[in-house]
């Protein structure tokens, strides 16, 4: 029998008896009501006094922080999506894979926003490296001066030492595995509950990424169609000339997502095959993103959300 769908438990319908709205109260409202009035007050103090006897004694054997979020207001504790799931909550894994330009970051982002996950980039955690001149970093950075594509085993190394300080935590992990021995490896590592994959078709993004220009001094991006200059070429705030990087040069964008395609589509299979990957296809991202929402919410119920608020 399949399982009930969203928002089932609001309409009263639960899975084995569809069809069949609960009554208020449930069982325990009816069987009340068959109660003298005598017996139910009677009833009532034996179980108010067993609830006493249940109190520990003693200080509160809970630990600091427990207690800190028993005591703090409902409106600042993690809440459950399912309070039936609050018992047996785990750690989850998240994996989020994209093209370059598919809104990638914007997803993640939200989705950091609204649930409890750590948020590792590969990219952000590679550039890290290499500024600050860590043993990985300046391997790293060999093969990217010479123009060479970074190892496995160099990009593997990299992102599962920093999973180790997030042990304790759950995660969403954004760019990597790309290859399959990637894949491969991190499995022998962590069990990923869900790989979330958008599926942005490429002309959308080679149009997204060749209309970007830049100001080399600031960082500030803009996107001729979406977020054009005040005057063609010319960065806003100092009146100095946009460049557009090599990167989202219209050639170099087709070579990169041609890369990409033939890279990850073993990777896409992979975690196909063991039943975890799910696919988000659109053109905009803000029409994607209520789906991953809500996918999340249903499919995921160990995450805590940050906010009750929709998206």
């Amino acid at each position: 029998m399949g399982r009930a769908g969203p928002g089932a438990a609001e309409a009263g319908v639960f899975p084995g008896r569809e069809g069949q709205a609960r009554q208020p109260g449930g069982a325990r409202a009816g069987l009340a009501g068959r109660l003298s009035p005598h017996f139910r007050e009677r009833l009532g103090a034996e179980v108010v006094a067993f609830s006493q006897r249940c109190q520990p004694a003693g200080p509160d054997p809970r630990s600091g922080w427990a207690r800190s979020q028993a005591e703090a207001p409902l409106s600042a504790r993690p809440r459950p999506l399912s309070a039936a799931m609050g018992a047996s909550a785990r750690l989850v894994r998240v994996a989020i894979m994209g093209a370059p330009g598919s809104g990638k970051g914007t997803v993640s982002s939200r989705i950091t926003k609204h649930f409890e996950l750590k948020h590792l980039s590969s990219g952000d955690l590679l550039r890290d490296n290499m500024l600050r001149g860590t043993e990985i970093g300046v391997l790293a950075k060999t093969f990217i001066d010479q123009g060479k594509l970074i190892p496995d085993d160099v990009m593997t190394r990299l992102v599962l030492h920093e999973l180790k300080n997030l042990t304790q935590y759950s995660w969403l992990l954004d760019g990597f595995p790309r290859t399959l021995p990637q894949a491969e490896a991190l499995d022998r590592a962590y069990q990923i509950d869900t790989v979330m994959n958008l599926n942005v078709p490429f002309e959308v993004i080679k149009q997204r990424l060749t209309a970007r220009w830049i100001h080399p001094g600031s960082g500030r991006v803009y996107n001729i169609e979406f977020n054009p200059p005040k005057t063609m070429g010319i960065d806003d705030l100092t009146g100095e000339p946009l460049v557009q990087r090599e990167d989202d040069r219209p050639e170099t964008v087709v070579k990169r997502l041609k890369a990409y395609e033939a890279q990850t589509e073993p990777v896409l299979e992979y975690y196909r095959k063991k039943g975890v990957l799910e696919t988000f296809s659109g053109t905009e991202t803000n029409k994607i993103w209520p789906y991953v929402y809500a996918f999340l919410q249903t499919k995921v119920p160990q995450i805590n959300q940050k906010s009750s608020d929709t998206p």
